[in-house]
């Protein structure tokens, strides 16, 4: 997957897009866009480490 690339994933049992930051060997560091999370907003300044395995390129 390329950096800026657009993504959704799902963490905590909820769907999110964002685009990808940095990519890592298993993993894509990812800013997300919608829908605004409060605690990841907090918490994590709307950046999340996920696997690839949980995320699919859109368009």
């Amino acid at each position: 997957m390329e950096v800026k690339a657009n993504v959704r994933f799902t963490w905590h049992e909820q769907t999110f897009k964002g685009q990808i930051e940095r990519e890592y060997q298993n993993a894509l560091l990812i800013n997300v866009l919608e829908p605004y999370d409060e605690e990841l907003a907090e918490k994590f300044a709307n950046r999340v480490v996920v696997s690839k395995k949980a995320c699919e390129l859109i368009c």
